[in-house]
């Protein structure tokens, strides 16, 4: 699915003559009859409904009908009240989609909270354009300039300064998490809807706000067992359909959520792992057995279960062997395992799927945020961010389960270090954006900060450093807000946004195989029913996931949800890195983001060919090797030569 939305005014018409209009394109108009909604899409993804100029559509998955959508229309007054009435008159919708609405000329429109449909827009031809894939707006405002029309500045080239960013490990902070790879290209934040006026202008606003902590995990348990078991059941529609049953809970849950519905033939695939200590493959054919059987799922369709043995399949740092094994948005999350996952798509879809079902999501709203390099069960794993939250919330609920733990490891026998970490989480009451300001300073953490600082790779060049740091120091001045006041909220959403991207960038590769991929736990109605539990509830120890495994009880067999483990996938790591050395390598000898003066090559290549010892210190490969194999996919445009490289700001890459 790719869109575009254009407002009511008289220069749409020449952007419009600027596309390339294949048969398979879908417009859907105004009342003027001018083109609103223009792209490609199946049927079954989209719903619509009008009352005289009145217009509103939902392009994605959901439960919603058309007649839902038309008596919502007639109680709308404006604009504003969309959101409100949505929920009163629809409720909590299941499923994961873009929203859009039109009164005459004024639109507004949306995408989902974790950005798994997420919307951009830029300014071409005097007027506002929004989109879901930043790539067209940037290749819109290329042809847009063939024809003499005015773009935002740079539109349609790469911006540098953000791929810099990108660099950093584990991830961007928020402000630069939100940077698009196409220059004049911004995404609209989390949270947030924009909005076309008469005038072709646009403004962003903010619409939603995360719930109150306050309901007793055994209600919560239940609201995400309703919503989860609803956003399982809206993609049940397919008559095939697979999913992801690698063992752990998320995907297991899915799986027999999904296995209830009686016209739905179910396929589950695991991939087998390299390393026999890794009980992956265990709970996964445990939990096949168990679908087998029928058990625990209401007599649904389980069709088959295909375990994929390791040494069939593509391994880690499989070089992509084309542009369908990148994102064309920009530098793919998942790259150590593109090639892998568009082999698993055309597996699926040989078998008849269209639509495959990820676990991704479960560990950002259930898990808690690890203490850094912290190498104990995830049950017994502190979270001292939720601590922070808790005692701003309720000092004295907070303080069991602080004198219950130590809040970090250490190694220097230093007997006041708990003392001064306990303090240090419940007291520090940095701002968002002062955190922001110097999370680069940061060394080591109890973990009850904002996000976990970043730091740049070591073979960064200092010029990408020095650029990166300006960036943070500038994004801090504009005072942004987090996701939510209380830390612990922040986090989770924090953590469903950047899963949103993961699976934004998987259902691109996957897509190419004719299949989407889809993460029930990152819909709108799973993270609010998560971000309800009481904060007390995510500092008890002795049980994993206990708000998951309190909504899956009865559902999902309780040998099952018993699982205390986490399989470790270092040896498909090292397997990969070993297999693919030399091609690896071979990046550092004509690498375009040393071109750009991104990275110094040699740096990177020793630390390809060195031994490493624990398989965190290549954690910071995956975005240097994502935004490598990005522009070397570009289809057009030209990289400016070595001896022509400018500062980070002055160089330009062209759209494709």
């Amino acid at each position: 699915m790719d869109f575009l939305v254009l407002p009511d005014h008289p220069a749409a018409d020449r952007l419009i003559a600027c596309l390339h209009r294949r048969p398979t394109l879908r417009i859907v108009p105004y009342a003027s009859g001018r083109p609103w909604i223009v792209g490609h899409w199946s049927r079954d993804e989209t719903i619509t409904a009008r009352i005289g100029p009145r217009r509103i559509a939902l392009l994605g998955t959901t439960s919603a009908t058309r007649d839902g959508l038309t008596r919502l229309l007639r109680r709308l007054t404006s604009l504003d009240d969309l959101g409100d009435h949505l929920r009163a008159h629809l409720g909590d919708l299941p499923g994961s989609f873009f929203l859009m609405a039109a009164f005459g000329p004024e639109v507004r429109c949306q995408g989902s909270l974790s950005t798994y449909r997420q919307l951009h827009h830029t300014d071409i031809g005097g007027i506002a354009v929004a989109g879901n894939r930043p790539q067209n707006l940037a290749a819109l405002g290329c042809e847009a300039a063939k024809t003499g029309l005015d773009r935002a500045p740079h539109l349609g080239t790469v911006d540098e300064e953000t791929l810099a960013a990108r660099l950093l490990t584990p991830f961007a902070p928020l402000p630069l998490a939100l940077r698009q790879a196409w220059r004049s290209v911004h995404a609209v934040p989390p949270g947030h809807y924009l909005t076309f006026a008469p005038n072709g202008r646009h403004v962003v606003r903010r619409w939603w706000q995360p719930p109150a902590p306050d309901t007793p995990l055994p209600d919560a348990a239940e609201a995400v067992r309703d919503a989860l078991s609803a956003a399982v059941r809206v993609r049940t529609r397919h008559g095939t359909l697979s999913a992801d049953l690698s063992g752990g809970m998320d995907s297991t849950s899915l799986c027999f959520l999904a296995a209830r519905a009686p016209h739905t033939r179910l396929i589950t695939t695991a991939w087998q792992c390299r390393d026999p200590a890794n009980d992956d493959n265990l709970w996964s054919a445990r939990s096949a057995a168990h679908l087998s059987t029928g058990d625990h799922t209401g007599g649904g369709n389980v069709g088959e279960h295909l375990s994929l043995p390791y040494a069939e399949v593509p391994t880690w740092y499989t070089p992509p062997s084309d542009p369908g094994h990148t994102d064309p948005a920009g530098p793919l999350a998942a790259i150590r395992e593109s090639a892998r996952l568009s082999h698993h798509a055309r597996l699926v879809a040989e078998r008849g799927s269209r639509l495959h079902l990820v676990g991704v999501g479960g560990d950002e709203l259930f898990s808690p945020r690890p203490v850094a390099l912290d190498p104990r069960p995830a049950a017994l794993n502190p979270r001292p961010v939720a601590l922070h939250s808790l005692a701003r919330r309720d000092l004295r609920t907070a303080r069991q389960p602080l004198r219950a733990r130590r809040l970090g490891r250490w190694t220097l026998p230093d007997p006041l270090r708990p003392l001064r970490d306990s303090l240090h989480t419940l007291w520090n009451g940095d701002s968002y954006p002062q955190w922001l300001a110097t999370c680069t300073e940061q060394h080591g953490t109890t973990g009850a900060a904002w996000e976990i600082a970043p730091s740049m790779p070591p073979w960064a060049h200092p010029d990408a450093v020095t650029t990166v740091r300006r960036l943070l120091r500038e994004a801090a001045a504009e005072a942004p807000e987090p996701y939510a006041a209380l830390r612990a909220q922040h986090e989770t959403v924090r953590a469903a946004v950047r899963a949103g991207e993961i699976v934004r960038g998987i259902d691109a590769v996957a897509s190419a195989q004719g299949v989407a991929y889809e993460a029930p736990f990152l819909d709108d109605a799973v993270i609010k029913a998560a971000l309800t539990v009481r904060l007390a509830g995510h500092t008890e120890t002795g049980a994993y996931k206990p708000l998951l495994a309190t909504a899956m009880r009865g559902l999902v067999p309780d040998a099952v949800l018993g699982r205390g483990t986490k399989g470790d996938h270092s040896a498909e790591v090292y397997a990969g890195l070993r297999r693919h050395r030399r091609a690896l390598s071979a990046l550092c000898d004509d690498s375009l983001l040393a071109r750009l003066g991104l990275i110094r090559p040699d740096a990177l290549r020793h630390v390809l060919t060195s031994l490493h010892p624990h398989t965190h210190t290549l954690l910071p490969l995956d975005p240097t090797l994502a935004a490598e194999y990005w522009l070397r996919s570009l289809p057009y445009g030209q990289l400016p030569p070595p001896a022509a490289v400018t500062p980070a700001s002055a160089t330009a890459t062209a759209a494709p």
